[in-house]
């Protein structure tokens, strides 16, 4: 589930939902590898994502942040395919690459475990090892 979060943080700032076309739009447009790649980008998301303000937060990492909650707590399992590709992709490089803002992203998000033990079987499926 620690892995949902992030790739449902990062991934959603890549693409988000197709039900928004404006807000999937922005998020589309955003290159995912060039974030997970370049560690001032990647900061920038990340610090994003756990600030409890907007103030240094783009506004796709703003949209992000707004739609992280709920793709966590579903465990991606509503969101498009190219969605869930980007999310499996950010989640692996998180959980693998980057275990202390996966720690802090998990705490923030899930911080009773409620939903890594809820989908970690579903992540599992999708070669993410919670």
């Amino acid at each position: 589930m620690a892995r949902i979060l992030i790739t449902c943080c990062l991934l959603s700032l890549a693409a988000i939902a197709t039900r928004a076309a404006p807000q999937q739009d922005r998020l589309d447009k955003v290159d995912i590898d060039e974030v997970l790649g370049n560690e001032r980008l990647f900061r920038a998301y990340v610090q994003c994502l756990l600030d409890d303000g907007d103030g240094k937060c783009t506004p796709e990492g703003k949209e992000l942040k707004k739609l992280l909650p709920n793709l966590v707590a579903t465990g991606c399992n509503d969101c498009p395919p190219r969605q869930l590709e980007r999310s499996v992709k950010v989640l692996k490089h998180v959980t693998e690459k980057r275990p202390q803002d996966w720690a802090k992203l998990k705490a923030k998000f899930d911080p009773a475990g409620e939903y890594t033990k809820k989908h970690s079987a579903t992540w599992k499926q999708r070669g993410i090892n919670f």
